[in-house]
């Protein structure tokens, strides 16, 4: 989902829990707790041993189980690595008929976040923030975070160390009634997640959207902004020192172009970054010469860009391929806690203009209420994949 600047975005646009249980600890625990039930002082004992064994070799079986059970590969390890194309993600349960967007992993993999839209022409529309938990088989049934669910509420980032969500958002501040997209954040507290602030000036301002957050190991924060041009975005990079964002920068003309750029993405340590290049909402429709265009109406949708940081510098984009662009709209990248697996979001379907051929009313049925029905789905590819250095020995 690519959001255009301003108060009349385009259709199907797209821009902008629960903690997980606590890790027991490793296989250790299971023999330091049977070795130290035979130096009690019943072990003399036959009948109260007995009595005792029963209810401790069970704590020790529960002890080995749920160890057992957190010492296998998290949930990111476990996506594709055919590097053949992008594979969809947690198809039924969290890719479905629905309108989902965006996606990122907890550090620990136990959780997955994302959001889900509304499916309709209106704006603004109900974006919900959800979490689905990973039990080391499935994915749950996704839930709604308790802060959201009465706005237009983007998909989520978190930082990399997973204390920290961003997120834009349609709410209004307290002591504000100007409605622009904002760029929100919220902490861990205890198990759950406290309350979200807007992330203060320089990066939000009153009279401009802002929006599309991701933030490095130390607080650089990356984001979309129309603060220059309004109703055309572009990527801006904020410093945070003691405490405190800088004023933010442009990018230079390696990632922002004349069209619409948004959605960065940005690795831990400030490497390798994807964003999301769109064209013109209005005639002549012009757009990025690599982007992929198909039949029917020109909308503006959006395909997806990298380039990686070399002597300090951002390298100019390259247009992804290997099959994660294509002629429908595509967005919200993001890379796996481990960095070496693309997460995205895209609208692709069987219903391209024209069909290669006919279908009937049976096999329009099917393909309307399928999994790829042309809202959004969640989909994984590789690092390695898109000629990228293997992100397991940045």
């Amino acid at each position: 989902m690519t959001v255009s600047a301003g108060l009349q975005p385009q259709r199907r646009e797209r821009a902008p829990q629960l903690l997980p249980p606590p890790r027991i600890p490793p296989a250790s625990g299971f023999s330091f707790a049977c070795v130290n039930t035979y130096n009690l002082p019943l072990w003399g004992d036959a009948v109260r041993f007995r009595l005792l064994w029963l209810p401790v070799s069970l704590l020790c079986v529960f002890v080995f189980s749920a160890s057992a059970l957190h010492a296998g590969p998290h949930s990111f390890e476990l996506l594709p690595t055919s590097e053949e194309g992008p594979h969809i993600f947690g198809k039924g349960v969290i890719s479905t008929p629905g309108d989902e967007a965006g996606g990122v992993f907890s550090p620990d993999g136990n959780d997955f976040y994302f959001a889900q839209m509304n499916p309709t022409t209106t704006f603004p529309r109900i974006g919900l923030l959800c979490v689905s938990h990973w039990n080391g088989k499935t994915w749950s049934q996704p839930e709604a975070l308790p802060f959201s669910g009465k706005s237009l509420d983007f998909p989520p980032r978190l930082s990399p160390d997973g204390k920290t969500m961003f997120f834009a958002s349609s709410r209004l501040p307290a002591d504000s009634k100007a409605h622009v997209l904002r760029i929100w954040k919220v902490e861990r507290v205890g198990e759950g997640w406290g309350e979200p602030t807007p992330v203060p000036a320089p990066i939000n301002s009153d009279d401009r959207w802002n929006w599309g957050a991701s933030v490095t190991a130390d607080g650089t924060i990356y984001f979309t902004s129309d603060r220059d041009e309004p109703g055309h975005p572009r990527i801006y990079r904020a410093r945070l020192v003691n405490g405190v964002y800088l004023q933010p920068e442009k990018l230079g003309p390696e990632i922002n172009s004349e069209f619409n750029d948004s959605d960065p993405y940005v690795s831990a340590n400030e490497s390798l970054l994807f964003f999301v290049a769109s064209g013109e909402g209005g005639p002549p429709f012009r757009h990025r010469p690599d982007a992929l265009t198909g039949g029917g109406f020109p909308y503006a949708r959006g395909d997806i860009y990298m380039s990686e940081r070399v002597n300090g510098k951002w390298t100019q984009a390259k247009h992804l391929n290997r099959g994660v662009n294509s002629v429908a709209d595509e967005g919200t990248p993001a890379l796996t806690p481990d960095e070496k697996q693309l997460i995205f979001s895209s609208e692709r379907s069987p219903f391209v203009i024209p069909m290669p051929k006919r279908i009937d009313m049976a096999e329009f049925e099917k393909l309307v209420h399928s999994v790829l029905n042309g809202h959004g789905n969640i989909y994984s590819i590789p690092v390695h994949a898109l000629g990228v250095s293997d992100r397991g020995n940045k």
